[in-house]
Order: C-alpha cells, then sequence, then structure tokens
C-alpha cells in the first residue's frame, strides 16, 4: 500500500504531462481547421473522405455496430441527396452533382470530427486543438495589417475590399475558450498565459474583419458560454433577439442609411442589418445591388412556388437554379472581376437553398438534424454540474444555433470553407458528449 501512494503521483503527474502532448488527431484538428482557409475545397473533402475510408475499413473488421447516434446526424443529409438526386435527373450534369457535393460535405464533415475523436477518446486535446487552428488562422489573418499597415486608418469596406472578409476558425476558438473560461489548465491542458493570448489574438481577428455575421456568431458563443442556453433558452433567445432588434432600430433612427458615405462605415451597415435580408423583389439595380440576400431569397421562393404540389414537398432537385430576373456582377476573390449572371445554383440563405432543391421535406430533414443535434448538448448541461464535464454541451449547443443562424445568412452548413470549423467540432463532440464517461477528468 505504501508503495502505491508513493508511486500514485508520479503516475499522475506522468498522465498530466501526456495529456498536454499533441496526438496525430489533434495535430490533424489544427491542420484542417488551417487547411480550410489555405487550400481548395475540392482537395479538403478528398482528405477527408481518405480518413473516412481507413475508418470503414477498420471498422468493417472489429466488429462493432454503427454508431446509431453518427447515423441518426447523417442520415437527414443522405435522404435530401437521394430526393434531389431524383427529382433533379435531366439537369445541368456540373451543377446536378456539385449540389450532391454541397449537401454531402456536411455529413462527411461532421463523420470525420466523429472518427477523430474516436482514434484518440480525449475532449481536452480535440479542443484545444480547435482552439490552436483558430488562433493560427486568426494570426494568418492578422498578418494582413502587418503588410498593410495603412489599412489600420482605413473605413471597413477599405479593409475588407484588400483583404478580404476574414475567416470564422477563431470565433469557434473564442467560443471554446469562453466555456472554458477559468478552467483552461484542468480543462483543455492549456496553461493560462497561452489560452489568454489565444483569446487576445481571436478577439483581435474578429473585431478587425468588421463582419456583422461574426459578431453575432461571438454573442452567440458568449451566451451559450454563460449558460443562457442551458434551461428556459427559447424565453431568453426571444429576449436577447427582441434587445438586438430594438438596437439595430434605433442605430438606423439615428444615422442615413440612404447616404453613401454611411453605408460605407460598419455602423451604417449594422444599421441597414435588416434591410439587406428583407425578402422583397425590387425592381431597380441600385436596390437589388443594396439588398442582395433579401432579393436573391425572394427570387428563389418565387421559383418555389411556381411549381408543382410535388415539387412544393420535394423540390426542383439537383441542378435547378435560380433565375436572378437581370444579370449580376456575381463571385470572384478580393481583387478578381466579378462574373455577370442570370441563374444561380447557389443562394446566401441556406433555407432557400434548400427550399428549391429539395423542398419541404428537405426543410423538416435539416431542421431534425439541427433539433437533435442541439438536444444532445443541452442534456449533458442539464445533467452535469461540474463546468469541465459540462462545457462541451455548452460548446455543442453554441455550434449548432450557429450554424442554424450562418445557414439563413451565408449558407451555413452549405458553405464550402466559412463553416468548417463549426460542422467538424459538431462531430468531434457528438462523440464526445454521447460517451460522457471519456472526457470527464
Amino acid at each position: 500500500m505504501n508503495k502505491y501512494l508513493q508511486t500514485f503521483p508520479i503516475d499522475h503527474a506522468k498522465a498530466l504531462v501526456a495529456r498536454k502532448l499533441p496526438s496525430w488527431p489533434a495535430a490533424s484538428i489544427v491542420l484542417l481547421v488551417v487547411f480550410a482557409v489555405i487550400f481548395p475545397p475540392g482537395l479538403l473533402t478528398g482528405m477527408n473522405l481518405y480518413l473516412l475510408l481507413l475508418a470503414l475499413i477498420v471498422w468493417l473488421f472489429s466488429g462493432e455496430k454503427f454508431d446509431p447516434n453518427l447515423l441518426r446526424a447523417i442520415a437527414p443529409f443522405g435522404l435530401i441527396i437521394v430526393f434531389g438526386l431524383v427529382a433533379g435527373i435531366g439537369s445541368d450534369w456540373y451543377i446536378y452533382l456539385k449540389d450532391a457535393w454541397y449537401l454531402s460535405n456536411p455529413a462527411v464533415i461532421v463523420s470525420t470530427g466523429y472518427v477523430l475523436y474516436r482514434c484518440k477518446p480525449d475532449v481536452a486535446r480535440g479542443l484545444r486543438a480547435f482552439v490552436i487552428g483558430g488562433t493560427l488562422v486568426g494570426l494568418f489573418f492578422l498578418s494582413s495589417f502587418a503588410t498593410h499597415p495603412d489599412l489600420v486608418l482605413q473605413s471597413s469596406v477599405k479593409i475588407r475590399e484588400t483583404i478580404g472578409t476574414g475567416y470564422y476558425a477563431p470565433t469557434l476558438s473564442f467560443t471554446i475558450l469562453c466555456a472554458y473560461s477559468g478552467k483552461w489548465s484542468e480543462g483543455l491542458a492549456l496553461p493560462r498565459r497561452l489560452a489568454v493570448c489565444c483569446l487576445v489574438v481571436c478577439a483581435l481577428a474578429v473585431v478587425l474583419c468588421f463582419s456583422r455575421t461574426m459578431m453575432v456568431v461571438v454573442i452567440i458563443g458568449i451566451l451559450a458560454a454563460a449558460g443562457i442556453l442551458a434551461r428556459r433558452e427559447w424565453q431568453r433567445i426571444v429576449l436577447v433577439a427582441i434587445f438586438g432588434l430594438l438596437l439595430v432600430s434605433v442605430m438606423r433612427l439615428t444615422v442615413d442609411t440612404e447616404s453613401r458615405e454611411v453605408q460605407h462605415t460598419f455602423i451604417g451597415k449594422l444599421a441597414r442589418s435588416l434591410d439587406e435580408i428583407s425578402v422583397q423583389e425590387y425592381t431597380d439595380f441600385k436596390s437589388i445591388n443594396e439588398n442582395w440576400r433579401g432579393y436573391e431569397t425572394a427570387r428563389a421562393l418565387k421559383l418555389y412556388y411556381s411549381g408543382s404540389p410535388i415539387e412544393w414537398l420535394f423540390g426542383h432537385g439537383f441542378g435547378a437554379q435560380v433565375d436572378l430576373g437581370l444579370a449580376m456582377p456575381l463571385g470572384g476573390t478580393v481583387g478578381e472581376r466579378p462574373e455577370l449572371k442570370r441563374f444561380i445554383p447557389i443562394l446566401h440563405n441556406g433555407y432557400a437553398y434548400l427550399l428549391v432543391k429539395g423542398g419541404a421535406v428537405a426543410i423538416f430533414l435539416f431542421g431534425y438534424f439541427l433539433f437533435w443535434l442541439y438536444s444532445v448538448g443541452r442534456r449533458v448541461v442539464a445533467s452535469e454540474k461540474n463546468q469541465i464535464n459540462f462545457a462541451p454541451g455548452r460548446v455543442l449547443q453554441a455550434v449548432v444555433v450557429t450554424l442554424a443562424v450562418t445557414t439563413w445568412i451565408v449558407s451555413g452548413v452549405f458553405n464550402k470553407l466559412d463553416m468548417f470549423p463549426f460542422i467538424l467540432v459538431a462531430g468531434f463532440l457528438l462523440a464526445a458528449v454521447t460517451r460522457p464517461q471519456d472526457h470527464r477528468i
């Protein structure tokens, strides 16, 4: 017994040191988060599929049953793909197959995150990897200011035109760090000083990109970390939404939203947020250009309602395109000239995209995916008392709400790259919180 008591502290210390060392799944998470902002999305999909192929081979020889939790997460996308492929037979093959890729990509990424956790069931290492990956992406974005120091004195619009709209990975890192606030060493095996540095870098990367959507994502992360979504969340969400609407309305009354000078400021863009997503079929080019998301959605709904009852139910299928009614300059990255297009296959509003491609059934299936994943995180938060144990559940809640909101504004789940880290961590946390014994300290 005395020998055991003498060696236990040493063994425990070794375990803590080993936990701080990187593992190949953690290293893979860091690389995937960083690669998502560097490499083409097709290459990233290929990497994920390669990992899943290896995992499938191992699973086939293991004799284990397929986890029903993972099946419930990816089955909705599988069903939408089946309906979309059948309904879209005869469409342009390039767009047809591209839609199949867009719908399968979330299932592939969720599965990848799930497999990475199962390969090394350590939630601390995994979430720490997401924090480090997001911080590296934040540093990559902030490096643009080092090469263009004059941008610090420019307007928000000028900054975004020069260095782009920023990346969402730092917002995920910020959310994770908030969820483990004060418990970074115990919960993430992350030294306090390093955690603070990561928090500062991610905060700067979010602030200096002047993105309204990222600001909303950060607010969601803070609210989830503070326990706002822990119980009676719908009442609290409604109150927060009302407060946000009142704030935007006050800003709209205090600034001239029709002024070009004001529209080129971040405050002006905040004040016009509701106008831009208001669903209307504008008739003049200026209004269409200024309120693009709302106009785009209105044209998508027009196509949807023009269909038959069967198409209302199952959509127009993969390959369907929305007629904008006029040619608009679209696409292109920073510094590139946009291309004139009248028919578009992809929309900013992911729900309108689903409605066109898969109809009401697709909306229902996607809603089921979000609701079920959110309920998984909610059960963990409701049942746990220790912050380190309930933090993964709160992060999962924040991730699901983020995906629900961003799907409305920037394609969200169907965005090829922007929301990649959020979808990946959703699969990772799904595996972690459905096996609570694996993530306890």
